[in-house]
Protein backbone atom coordinates (compact mmCIF):
# COMPACT_ATOMS: atom_id res chain seq x y z
CA UNK A 1 0.00 0.00 0.00
CA UNK A 2 2.64 2.55 1.15
CA UNK A 3 4.86 1.67 -2.09
CA UNK A 4 1.83 2.09 -4.39
CA UNK A 5 1.08 5.35 -2.71
CA UNK A 6 4.57 6.89 -3.22
CA UNK A 7 4.22 6.04 -6.94
CA UNK A 8 1.67 7.67 -7.15
CA UNK A 9 2.97 10.76 -5.43
CA UNK A 10 6.08 10.79 -7.67
CA UNK A 11 3.49 10.70 -10.64
CA UNK A 12 1.86 13.25 -9.81
CA UNK A 13 4.68 15.43 -8.01
CA UNK A 14 6.42 16.81 -11.89
CA UNK A 15 3.06 18.38 -12.16
CA UNK A 16 2.16 19.82 -9.21
CA UNK A 17 5.16 21.43 -9.66
CA UNK A 18 5.12 22.45 -12.73
CA UNK A 19 1.21 24.29 -11.75
CA UNK A 20 2.89 25.94 -8.75
CA UNK A 21 6.32 27.32 -10.77
CA UNK A 22 3.55 28.47 -13.51
CA UNK A 23 1.29 30.37 -10.61
CA UNK A 24 4.04 31.78 -9.30
CA UNK A 25 6.11 33.56 -12.22
CA UNK A 26 2.44 34.88 -12.79
CA UNK A 27 2.39 36.28 -9.23
CA UNK A 28 5.69 37.43 -9.80
CA UNK A 29 4.59 39.27 -13.53
CA UNK A 30 1.45 40.61 -11.77
CA UNK A 31 3.04 41.87 -8.84
CA UNK A 32 6.11 43.90 -10.09
CA UNK A 33 5.91 44.55 -13.30
CA UNK A 34 9.68 46.04 -13.92
CA UNK A 35 9.11 47.64 -17.43
CA UNK A 36 5.44 49.10 -16.48
CA UNK A 37 6.85 50.28 -13.10
CA UNK A 38 9.68 52.08 -14.56
CA UNK A 39 7.66 53.29 -17.23
CA UNK A 40 5.45 54.82 -15.13
CA UNK A 41 8.19 55.84 -13.06
CA UNK A 42 9.77 57.53 -15.61
CA UNK A 43 6.29 59.48 -16.30
CA UNK A 44 5.84 60.39 -12.86
CA UNK A 45 9.46 62.01 -12.51
CA UNK A 46 9.45 63.95 -15.85
CA UNK A 47 5.50 64.81 -14.97
CA UNK A 48 6.62 66.66 -11.55
CA UNK A 49 9.97 68.19 -12.65
CA UNK A 50 7.87 69.74 -15.70
CA UNK A 51 5.38 70.98 -13.21
CA UNK A 52 8.02 72.11 -10.76
CA UNK A 53 10.97 73.27 -13.31
CA UNK A 54 8.47 75.95 -13.82
CA UNK A 55 9.29 78.02 -10.69
CA UNK A 56 13.09 75.81 -11.11
CA UNK A 57 16.11 78.30 -12.05
CA UNK A 58 17.54 75.02 -13.54
CA UNK A 59 14.74 74.14 -15.77
CA UNK A 60 14.07 77.94 -17.07
CA UNK A 61 18.09 78.14 -17.85
CA UNK A 62 18.48 74.97 -19.51
CA UNK A 63 14.91 75.54 -21.48
CA UNK A 64 16.23 78.77 -22.81
CA UNK A 65 19.11 77.30 -23.78
CA UNK A 66 17.80 74.52 -26.03
CA UNK A 67 15.56 77.06 -27.68
CA UNK A 68 18.58 78.96 -28.51
CA UNK A 69 20.67 76.26 -29.91
CA UNK A 70 17.44 75.07 -32.04
CA UNK A 71 16.75 71.86 -29.83
CA UNK A 72 12.91 71.84 -30.28
CA UNK A 73 13.92 72.43 -34.53
CA UNK A 74 16.26 69.98 -34.52
CA UNK A 75 14.76 66.85 -32.21
CA UNK A 76 10.92 67.96 -32.38
CA UNK A 77 9.10 70.13 -29.22
CA UNK A 78 9.22 67.27 -26.99
CA UNK A 79 12.84 67.78 -26.06
CA UNK A 80 12.49 69.53 -22.96
CA UNK A 81 15.14 70.24 -20.31
CA UNK A 82 14.14 66.82 -18.64
CA UNK A 83 13.98 64.70 -21.51
CA UNK A 84 17.84 66.32 -22.65
CA UNK A 85 18.60 65.09 -19.09
CA UNK A 86 17.37 61.86 -19.54
CA UNK A 87 19.09 61.51 -22.71
CA UNK A 88 22.43 62.78 -21.59
CA UNK A 89 21.83 60.26 -18.54
CA UNK A 90 21.24 57.65 -20.57
CA UNK A 91 24.38 58.55 -22.44
CA UNK A 92 26.69 58.35 -20.09
CA UNK A 93 25.28 55.22 -18.23
CA UNK A 94 25.86 53.26 -21.80
CA UNK A 95 29.17 54.48 -22.08
CA UNK A 96 30.08 53.64 -18.22
CA UNK A 97 29.29 50.47 -18.72
CA UNK A 98 30.78 49.60 -22.22
CA UNK A 99 34.15 50.71 -20.77
CA UNK A 100 33.84 49.46 -17.19
CA UNK A 101 34.89 46.25 -18.67
CA UNK A 102 38.93 48.14 -19.43
CA UNK A 103 38.87 50.00 -16.37
CA UNK A 104 37.22 52.41 -14.22
CA UNK A 105 38.90 55.09 -15.70
CA UNK A 106 38.01 54.58 -18.98
CA UNK A 107 34.22 53.82 -17.74
CA UNK A 108 34.37 57.19 -15.91
CA UNK A 109 35.99 58.66 -18.90
CA UNK A 110 33.60 57.52 -21.50
CA UNK A 111 30.73 58.03 -19.37
CA UNK A 112 31.34 61.80 -18.59
CA UNK A 113 32.39 62.94 -22.33
CA UNK A 114 28.95 61.25 -23.04
CA UNK A 115 27.07 62.95 -21.23
CA UNK A 116 28.39 66.09 -22.26
CA UNK A 117 27.87 64.52 -26.23
CA UNK A 118 24.70 65.65 -26.51
CA UNK A 119 25.36 69.21 -26.16
CA UNK A 120 28.59 69.68 -27.99
CA UNK A 121 26.69 68.29 -30.59
CA UNK A 122 24.04 70.46 -30.10
CA UNK A 123 25.89 73.67 -30.26
CA UNK A 124 28.06 72.91 -33.22
CA UNK A 125 24.85 71.90 -35.36
CA UNK A 126 23.64 75.65 -34.02
CA UNK A 127 26.92 77.26 -35.47
CA UNK A 128 26.15 75.60 -38.88
CA UNK A 129 23.00 76.57 -39.16
CA UNK A 130 24.03 80.39 -38.20
CA UNK A 131 26.11 79.82 -41.03
CA UNK A 132 23.52 78.88 -43.79
CA UNK A 133 21.74 81.71 -41.75
CA UNK A 134 23.96 84.83 -43.07
CA UNK A 135 22.63 84.71 -46.48
CA UNK A 136 19.36 84.75 -46.18
CA UNK A 137 19.54 87.46 -43.22
CA UNK A 138 21.15 89.58 -45.24
CA UNK A 139 18.19 89.58 -48.42
CA UNK A 140 15.90 89.72 -44.93
CA UNK A 141 18.29 93.08 -44.24
CA UNK A 142 18.02 94.25 -47.85
CA UNK A 143 14.12 93.52 -48.37
CA UNK A 144 13.77 95.70 -44.68
CA UNK A 145 15.65 98.62 -46.28
CA UNK A 146 14.17 98.38 -49.41
CA UNK A 147 10.78 98.40 -48.05
CA UNK A 148 10.62 100.73 -45.29
CA UNK A 149 12.62 103.34 -47.75
CA UNK A 150 9.30 102.99 -49.81
CA UNK A 151 7.28 103.59 -47.11
CA UNK A 152 5.89 100.26 -46.24
CA UNK A 153 5.20 99.96 -42.34
CA UNK A 154 7.69 98.35 -40.48
CA UNK A 155 5.48 95.16 -39.17
CA UNK A 156 4.30 94.91 -42.63
CA UNK A 157 7.56 94.72 -44.13
CA UNK A 158 8.74 92.38 -41.41
CA UNK A 159 5.99 90.16 -41.94
CA UNK A 160 7.12 90.05 -45.81
CA UNK A 161 10.20 88.59 -44.96
CA UNK A 162 8.80 85.04 -44.39
CA UNK A 163 8.83 84.50 -48.05
CA UNK A 164 12.52 85.81 -49.05
CA UNK A 165 13.71 83.07 -46.70
CA UNK A 166 14.82 79.56 -48.03
CA UNK A 167 16.66 78.43 -44.62
CA UNK A 168 14.28 75.55 -42.91
CA UNK A 169 14.67 76.81 -38.99
CA UNK A 170 14.96 80.83 -39.93
CA UNK A 171 11.78 80.02 -42.42
CA UNK A 172 9.87 78.69 -39.32
CA UNK A 173 10.70 81.24 -36.57
CA UNK A 174 9.93 83.76 -39.47
CA UNK A 175 6.47 81.73 -40.26
CA UNK A 176 5.60 81.95 -36.31
CA UNK A 177 6.48 85.66 -36.39
CA UNK A 178 4.43 86.35 -39.00
CA UNK A 179 1.66 84.55 -37.67
CA UNK A 180 1.62 86.92 -34.75
CA UNK A 181 1.85 89.62 -36.81
CA UNK A 182 -1.25 88.94 -38.43
CA UNK A 183 -2.96 87.82 -35.45
CA UNK A 184 -2.53 91.36 -34.07
CA UNK A 185 -0.44 90.18 -31.36
CA UNK A 186 2.10 92.32 -29.48
CA UNK A 187 4.84 93.10 -31.77
CA UNK A 188 7.44 93.47 -28.78
CA UNK A 189 6.60 90.10 -27.28
CA UNK A 190 6.50 88.66 -30.86
CA UNK A 191 9.55 89.87 -31.37
CA UNK A 192 10.86 88.70 -28.13
CA UNK A 193 9.88 84.92 -28.90
CA UNK A 194 11.33 85.45 -32.27
CA UNK A 195 14.90 86.27 -30.76
CA UNK A 196 14.66 83.50 -28.12
CA UNK A 197 14.79 80.79 -30.83
CA UNK A 198 18.29 82.18 -31.94
CA UNK A 199 21.74 82.45 -30.18
CA UNK A 200 22.85 84.75 -33.47
CA UNK A 201 23.71 88.59 -33.16
CA UNK A 202 23.03 89.38 -36.41
CA UNK A 203 18.84 88.23 -35.79
CA UNK A 204 19.53 89.77 -32.08
CA UNK A 205 20.55 92.85 -34.22
CA UNK A 206 17.59 92.66 -36.05
CA UNK A 207 14.77 92.86 -33.70
CA UNK A 208 16.69 95.98 -32.08
CA UNK A 209 16.56 97.75 -35.31
CA UNK A 210 12.88 96.67 -35.38
CA UNK A 211 12.24 98.04 -32.13
CA UNK A 212 13.75 101.09 -32.93
CA UNK A 213 11.93 101.98 -36.39
CA UNK A 214 8.74 101.23 -34.54
CA UNK A 215 9.47 103.60 -31.88
CA UNK A 216 11.36 106.49 -33.95
CA UNK A 217 11.02 105.78 -37.63
CA UNK A 218 14.98 106.01 -38.33
CA UNK A 219 16.23 102.79 -39.19
CA UNK A 220 17.34 102.49 -43.14
CA UNK A 221 20.30 103.67 -42.19
CA UNK A 222 21.31 101.28 -39.45
CA UNK A 223 20.00 98.20 -41.67
CA UNK A 224 21.89 99.14 -44.57
CA UNK A 225 25.25 99.10 -42.18
CA UNK A 226 24.38 95.96 -40.11
CA UNK A 227 23.22 94.30 -44.35
CA UNK A 228 27.17 95.23 -44.64
CA UNK A 229 28.67 93.48 -41.47
CA UNK A 230 26.13 90.54 -42.46
CA UNK A 231 28.16 90.38 -45.93
CA UNK A 232 31.45 90.89 -44.40
CA UNK A 233 30.96 88.08 -41.97
CA UNK A 234 29.52 85.77 -44.99
CA UNK A 235 32.39 86.41 -47.33
CA UNK A 236 34.83 85.56 -44.56
CA UNK A 237 32.74 82.29 -43.72
CA UNK A 238 33.21 81.69 -47.19
CA UNK A 239 37.28 82.31 -47.23
CA UNK A 240 37.45 80.02 -44.32
CA UNK A 241 35.56 76.55 -45.96
CA UNK A 242 37.63 77.62 -49.10
CA UNK A 243 41.04 77.68 -46.69
CA UNK A 244 39.40 74.42 -45.17
CA UNK A 245 38.78 73.11 -48.45
CA UNK A 246 42.42 73.45 -49.33
CA UNK A 247 43.58 72.19 -46.79
CA UNK A 248 42.09 68.97 -47.18
CA UNK A 249 43.03 68.54 -50.70
CA UNK A 250 46.71 68.71 -49.80
CA UNK A 251 46.00 66.41 -47.05
CA UNK A 252 44.63 64.06 -49.45
CA UNK A 253 47.41 64.48 -52.04
CA UNK A 254 50.05 63.73 -48.99
CA UNK A 255 48.54 60.73 -48.07
CA UNK A 256 48.42 59.71 -51.64
CA UNK A 257 51.44 60.83 -52.67
CA UNK A 258 52.89 58.92 -49.58
CA UNK A 259 51.21 55.57 -50.16
CA UNK A 260 52.55 55.59 -53.78
CA UNK A 261 56.06 56.09 -51.95
CA UNK A 262 55.44 53.50 -50.01
CA UNK A 263 54.30 51.17 -52.20
CA UNK A 264 57.53 51.91 -54.75
CA UNK A 265 59.82 50.86 -51.90
CA UNK A 266 58.27 47.93 -50.80
CA UNK A 267 58.41 46.90 -54.34
CA UNK A 268 62.11 47.78 -54.26
CA UNK A 269 62.83 46.10 -51.39
CA UNK A 270 61.42 42.87 -52.42
CA UNK A 271 63.26 43.01 -55.53
CA UNK A 272 66.20 43.54 -53.13
CA UNK A 273 65.46 40.40 -51.27
CA UNK A 274 64.16 38.43 -54.34
CA UNK A 275 67.78 39.19 -56.03
CA UNK A 276 69.60 38.47 -52.87
CA UNK A 277 67.73 35.00 -52.93
CA UNK A 278 69.05 34.27 -56.31
CA UNK A 279 72.34 34.43 -55.23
Amino acid sequence: MGEAQLKIWLAVLPAAASVLLFMLLISLQAAFRPRRLILKAYEELSGFLKVRGQEMAWYQTSGAWLQKNGASFHFGRWMNPVCFLAVRTVAAAIGLGAFLRISWAAGVLAGGFLFFLPGLLLVWQNKKDNERMLPELRLVYNALEIQIKAGVYVTDALAECYGSVGERRLRQAFLDLTGDIVMKADIYEALERFQEKFDNRYVDSLCITVLQALESGQAVELLRDIGEQVKDMETMVLERKKASLDRSMTFYQLGVLTAALGVALYACVMDMFAAAAGF
